[in-house]
């Protein structure tokens, strides 16, 4: 079911996943209606470093992604 090639790539697709719902909970942190009574100040600065971290991470995975693909093309 599930060779030696496939789990790698499960991994990105979970690191890409998680990193999508960090930049998704940010925005809604940020603009959600629900957490007015919440200082718009506080939910801005938390919701920016949310955001940014889902970036983050997402530039961080990306890069192992394609220097697993990288070394993947070189022991062939």
């Amino acid at each position: 079911m599930f060779n030696k090639n496939s789990f790698p790539s499960l991994m990105t697709l979970v690191g890409f996943s998680v990193a999508a719902l960090f930049v998704v909970f940010g925005l809604y942190v940020i603009f959600a209606k629900q957490l007015q009574s919440i200082p718009k100040e506080f939910r801005n600065i938390f919701g920016i470093i949310v955001v940014g971290y889902g970036l983050f991470r997402t530039v961080i995975i990306y890069q192992k992604h394609k220097q697993g693909k990288e070394s993947d093309d070189e022991m062939e």
